[in-house]
């Protein structure tokens, strides 16, 4: 069908000329003739003369000194019982834009009528006057909180209808909802990462109770045994020597492992009883070959995967566990190898037994400083002087006077000066070995005493001290 109605009026057809201007949406270019002949028919609308508005025009600003329009709002429904307090007030007249701020806070005027008495509202003015004249309230500390902005106590006793969320009439108890006593909460395990070592927990507080009489039926009991198996011969004492050793070794990893490493604790284990028993049958050169090893296999425990921890930090625990007790106890090996060595232990075993006894019995009953606080907080600078007298005193005594074979008096002052120096040491040490991992002792093998390792500490310091004392005074 052609777009155009009326095919036979060749009139409405648009001209040759223009034809291909028409708009595809029905819009068509027409002269001026076809635009009056329009306009007389009235088919279209006139074009709009000077004065009148078009679409888009914005009428034009009123002069300054035009009267400001009355402003009116919503009246209610008893407008006409009160009219006066309900009539149109002018506008207030604003300031201009580029006028600087007075700097005057807003206040609530009171409606009055022509006559000057106020139109009710007096109640509403005072309410609303205290949020304009109250001034902001400076909270500094915590306490400044403890006051609230409001009466409290007014808020309670308002007997009038509450409305949303103040309404706990229909509200339900708590107990309809929740537990009177929420359930506890379990705790996720701590995650430990693989080569981090945990923070070991803090020591138990010292305390000086002590079984005194079980300490000194053990100590009792030990030295018989010592004796007993000395007149047996060195084999005997070796046998009693190789398992001291080995315990202890046992209780310093057992104590690693408390602490958060990881040792290669049976290889520690084989190569201390190695280092006793090659320094009994080897002599002192065979020492350093059995350290040597002690060393490469530790690395080779951790890289041929025995212990899936981390290589470095364990492999060195295990040889300072195996250098700490093996290698300083084996010198009670070396000290048996001497001619005379049954002998020398005793003398060494006298020292130290004396001066563990002297600092303890002198740190009872006069100590006040104390030596070490931050490693041992039972030890004293008085205990360890009086141990020191006690070790010097015991060792001229028994070995000097009474009479030790090899020891003389001169020999006997000088291991006591010896053990006085060595054994405070390496009390200390083992001390420190303990509080680093949070422990209080290495073990509970002797009742009174702790552990093995807790007993013999000192010795295992004095051992190699001895040794090369005798080796430098020609004592055999």
């Amino acid at each position: 069908m052609s777009r155009w109605d009326d095919e036979d009026d060749e009139d409405a057809k648009p001209p040759a000329s223009t034809r291909g201007l028409e708009n595809t949406e029905g819009v068509r270019i027409i002269g001026a003739e076809e635009a009056a002949e329009a306009v007389e028919k009235g088919t279209v609308a006139p074009r709009r003369g000077e004065g009148e508005l078009r679409f888009g025009d914005r009428p034009a600003s009123p002069p300054e000194d035009a009267p400001t329009p009355a402003v009116r709002f919503p009246l209610p429904a008893d407008e006409a019982a009160e009219p006066e307090r309900f009539r149109p007030r002018p506008a207030p007249p604003l300031p201009h834009w580029t006028e600087p701020p007075t700097g005057e806070v807003p206040r609530i005027l009171p409606d009055n009528d022509d006559t000057g008495v106020t139109s009710g509202g007096d109640e509403d003015l005072e309410a609303w006057s205290s949020f304009a004249t109250s001034g902001p309230r400076w909270r500094d500390s915590a306490g400044d909180w403890a006051e609230p902005d409001y009466d409290a106590d007014a808020i309670r006793a308002d007997d009038s209808t509450r409305l949303g969320a103040l309404d706990d009439r229909d509200r339900p108890a708590p107990g309809d909802f929740f537990f009177e006593e929420p359930p506890p909460v379990e705790e996720p395990p701590p995650v430990i990462r693989t080569g981090v070592r945990p923070t070991p927990p803090a020591p138990p507080a010292a305390s000086t109770d002590r079984d005194m009489p079980m300490a000194i039926g053990i100590g009792v009991g030990l030295a018989a045994l010592f004796l007993l198996l000395l007149s047996v011969g060195p084999g005997a004492v070796m046998v009693l020597v190789t398992a001291v050793l080995v315990l202890a070794a046992a209780e310093l990893f057992g104590g690693l492992q408390r602490g958060g490493y990881h040792p290669a604790t049976l290889l520690g284990l084989v190569s201390v009883a190695s280092l006793v028993g090659a320094a009994y049958w080897k002599g002192e050169t065979a020492l350093p070959l059995v350290m040597g090893l002690a060393t490469i296999f530790s690395l080779l425990w951790f890289l041929v995967g025995a212990t899936k921890q981390p290589p470095t930090m364990n492999a060195a625990v295990t040889v300072f566990g195996v250098a700490y007790v093996g290698l300083l106890g084996a010198f009670a090996a070396l000290i048996l190898q001497l001619p005379n060595g049954r002998g020398i232990l005793i003398g060494v075993v006298v020292a130290v037994v004396a001066n563990d006894v002297g600092a303890l019995v002198i740190g009872r009953q006069a100590g006040r400083a104390p030596l070490a606080p931050n490693i041992s907080p039972n030890k004293t600078i008085e205990g360890t002087i009086g141990g020191s007298l006690a070790s010097i005193l015991a060792s001229f005594v028994v070995l000097g006077l009474i009479g030790v074979h090899p020891w003389d008096s001169g020999s006997a002052i000088a291991l006591g000066l010896v053990v006085a120096v060595a054994a405070p040491l390496g009390d200390l040490c083992e001390s420190m070995i303990k509080r680093d991992l949070g422990l209080k002792d290495m073990g509970t093998v002797l009742p009174g005493h702790g552990g093995i390792l807790d007993r013999f500490d000192a010795l295992l310091f004095c051992l190699p001290a001895t040794y090369y004392l005798c080796r430098i005074l020609d004592i055999f």
